[in-house]
């Protein structure tokens, strides 16, 4: 069943891109329609049921206004999946619903309108508000190309799914361009808005090595909290890519392969992961926590090569 959808013909409509109209829906066509990449899993909880039961008490009336996207003769769910899912269990043969249709020339103009309403309906989580700025943002959609084990939902659920969420891996990595890595500071967003192609580049190199350390086992699960992962790439950006060091830092350059070498040494030491446990990236944990990893850097590049090496102190590691 497919639905008669007229073109924007008034100057407000042409001006917005937009129609509007009460139509008659069906099962069939509502199934017809696709949801976008960056839409958020349908989940079938408490409230949609509480929204089908209304639904049946109002004769098959859809509360509120649903926007669908056309984009290529494709139809999107753009907001409103919840209550099209609800009208779904109803299993009623027909409802009702005001629909705004917005016809869009790309994917990225209709990820950021699904961002732009959704932001004033709801509190969106972080990582729904980057997912929707993927199809129009170039590091998200290399560091996604990149790194599998990145994602935005369903963290550490699955042997297969992601490892660490998009919000904090780029919030983790801008908080190490400063020289006191710390949990205030950029959004999500803005974070990923400083993300020109070479810091993108240096960020996934940085993710690629803590995967090939860390992995996906359970056990290491810790190492990648936002605590450990950067104070890690925090080091990564001095004493592998040099940035913010001078003669008078002396402190030591790791190629990649020696770096990585350390990242495995946290994963060994046990006592390291038992100390993870309810830390933070606080002044009171910072400090501490950093001082750990600077030893066991240190003890496997000691093991390796049979040398010293000096890394950085920062003041901040001695408060």
């Amino acid at each position: 069943m497919n639905l008669k959808l007229l073109k924007p013909s008034t100057t407000s409509e042409k001006q917005t891109h937009t129609t509007m109209d009460t139509i008659e829906l069906f099962p069939k066509l509502v199934a017809s329609w696709k949801s976008p990449l960056f839409q958020r899993d349908l989940k079938m909880n408490g409230k949609v049921i509480a929204v089908a039961e209304e639904i049946k008490r109002n004769g098959g009336v859809l509360p509120g206004i649903i926007t669908i996207g056309v984009l290529d003769n494709e139809t999107y769910i753009v907001d409103g999946q919840h209550r099209l899912g609800a009208f779904l269990q109803t299993a009623l043969p027909m409802g009702y619903a005001d629909v705004r249709t917005h016809w869009f020339e790309s994917l990225a103009k209709m990820a950021e309108e699904f961002v732009r309403l959704n932001s004033q309906l709801v509190k969106l989580r972080p990582d729904d508000i980057l997912r929707g700025m993927e199809p129009s943002t170039e590091a998200l959609q290399r560091i996604r190309r990149k790194c599998g084990y990145i994602g935005y939902d369903a963290v550490r659920r699955s042997q297969k799914g992601p490892v660490v969420s998009m919000s904090v891996f780029v919030r983790s990595w801008a908080a190490t361009r400063v020289e006191v890595p710390a949990t205030s500071g950029a959004s999500a967003l803005s974070a990923v808005g400083t993300m020109d192609d070479a810091e993108t580049t240096a960020a996934i190199d940085c993710a690629g090595l803590c995967f090939e350390a860390w992995k996906r086992d359970y056990e290491y699960a810790r190492l990648w909290g936002r605590l450990n992962l950067t104070l890690c790439m925090w080091l990564f950006r001095r004493i592998v890519l040099g940035e913010r060091m001078t003669t008078a830092s002396r402190a030591a350059r790791l190629t990649r392969d020696e770096f990585r070498r350390c990242l495995l040494a946290l994963s060994a030491d046990k006592g390291y992961l038992e100390y993870l446990v309810g830390r933070n990236l606080s002044d009171r944990d910072r400090g501490p926590t950093y001082n750990q990893i600077k030893a066991l850097f240190q003890r496997r590049y000691l093991t390796d090569t049979g040398k010293s090496i000096r890394l950085p102190s920062p003041p901040w590691s001695h408060s």
